[in-house]
C-alpha cells in the first residue's frame, strides 16, 4: 500500500461462506480448520487429559480381546490386519488426506510409526518368555525414562509435583506387576523390553514435540500406514493368516477403528497440548482400565496388590491434571521440509 491510498475497509464476515471454506478444509486433509478464537490453553490443556484418559481406557479393553485373538492368529498377522484396517478406515474418511503433505509431515510421521511399530514388535518378542507381570513392570518403566529424555533433549524442565506423580505411578506399576509374584526372568527377553520401553518413551516425547493440532489427522494416518506396511512386511514370508469367524472379525475390527485409528488420533491431538512427562504418566493408568475390565467382564479378582496399585495410579493422575502449562511453540522436526 502507498503512502497517498486509503486502508481498504475490512470485508463483511459471510457466515455461509465460513462454513463452507471450513467444510473445504477439513475435507482436503490438510488439518482441521482453524477456529477463532478457540479454547483457552487451560481449556486445551485439559481436554488434552481427557483424551489421554479416554485412550488408555480403550487400550485397557483390548488386553482380554487381544489374548484371545493371539491364540488363533500370528502376532505380526494380527498386527498387519489390525493396522490395515485402521488406515483404510482413516483415508476412507478423508480421501484427500495424503494429497498434500509436506515431506516434513511424511517424515516425521513415518519416523514416528517406526519407533512405534519396533518397540511394538520387541514387547511382543519380550512377551513370548518372560511373566505378563515381569513384561508389564519392565514396559512400564518408559514412566521413568519420558521426563529424562525430555530434560536431555527438549531441555524442558519437569515441575516436582510431575516427579512425584511419576514416582506415584512407578509404585502403581510395581504394585501391579512385580509383587503380584513371578517366576525367573530371562535376561535377553528382559532387555528387550527395556529397549522396547525406551522406544516407547522416545516415541512419546517426540509426538508431543512435533505433533501439531492442524496436523494431528494426517499425522495420525501417516504412522498407521507407516505400521501397516512394517507388519505385513514381518508377516509375508509365512503368509498372512486373516481371523476366521465373524468373532474374531468382530475383535479385529475393534482394534483396528476404535482401538487403532481412533487411540491414534485422540493421543496425537492430545500431545499437542499435554507436555510428554504429563501424558506418560495418565498413559500410565492403563493397568487400572485392564484390571477393571477384566474384573467385571471375565471376573478376575481384585487383589490389595490391584487396588493398592490402582490407587496410586490415579493419585499420580490427579497430580498431572492439576497443573497447565503455558503455551510453547512447536519446534520443527529434524527432517528436512522442502518448501
Amino acid at each position: 500500500m502507498t503512502t497517498g491510498e486509503q486502508p481498504a475497509a475490512p470485508p463483511v464476515p459471510d457466515a455461509r461462506r465460513g462454513r463452507a471454506e471450513a467444510v473445504d478444509v477439513f475435507a482436503t486433509g490438510g488439518g482441521l480448520p482453524a477456529a477463532s478464537p478457540g479454547p483457552s490453553p487451560r481449556r486445551h490443556y485439559h481436554l488434552g487429559v481427557l483424551a489421554l484418559v479416554s485412550v488408555t481406557a480403550i487400550w485397557g479393553s483390548t488386553f482380554p480381546l487381544t489374548k484371545d485373538l493371539v491364540a488363533r492368529l500370528p502376532i505380526a498377522d494380527l498386527y498387519a490386519a489390525r493396522f490395515g484396517i485402521a488406515v483404510v478406515v482413516l483415508i476412507a474418511v478423508r480421501p484427500r488426506v495424503l494429497g498434500n503433505l509436506s515431506p516434513r509431515l511424511w517424515g516425521t510421521g513415518a519416523l514416528l510409526g517406526l519407533l512405534y511399530g519396533l518397540a511394538l514388535t520387541l514387547q511382543t518378542i519380550g512377551l513370548a518368555e518372560l511373566p505378563s507381570s515381569v513384561s508389564g513392570f519392565v514396559t512400564g518403566s518408559y514412566l521413568v525414562m519420558t521426563p529424562l529424555i525430555a530434560l536431555v533433549w527438549l531441555k524442558t524442565r519437569v515441575s516436582r509435583p510431575t516427579w512425584a506423580a511419576v514416582g506415584l505411578a512407578t509404585v502403581g506399576t510395581a504394585s501391579f506387576s512385580l509383587l503380584s509374584g513371578s517366576g525367573g526372568a530371562p535376561a535377553g527377553a528382559v532387555a528387550l523390553t527395556a529397549v522396547s520401553a525406551l522406544l516407547y518413551a522416545v516415541h512419546l516425547v517426540a509426538l508431543g514435540k512435533w505433533s501439531r493440532p492442524e496436523e494431528a489427522y494426517a499425522l495420525s494416518v501417516v504412522q498407521i500406514l507407516t505400521l501397516a506396511v512394517v507388519m505385513t512386511v514381518a508377516a509375508a514370508p509365512g503368509g498372512i493368516t486373516l481371523p476366521e469367524g465373524a468373532g474374531d472379525w468382530t475383535g479385529v475390527l475393534y482394534l483396528a477403528t476404535v482401538a487403532g485409528a481412533g487411540t491414534f488420533l485422540a493421543q496425537t491431538w492430545a500431545q499437542a497440548h499435554v507436555p510428554p512427562t504429563a501424558a506418560a504418566v495418565v498413559i500410565a493408568v492403563e493397568p487400572v482400565w485392564a484390571t477393571a475390565f477384566a474384573a467385571v467382564l471375565y471376573g478376575e479378582p481384585l487383589t490389595w496388590t490391584v487396588l493398592v496399585g490402582g490407587g496410586c495410579m490415579l493419585a499420580a493422575m490427579g497430580i498431572v491434571a492439576r497443573p497447565v502449562p503455558e503455551e510453547r511453540p512447536c519446534p520443527e522436526s529434524p527432517v528436512s521440509a522442502v518448501s
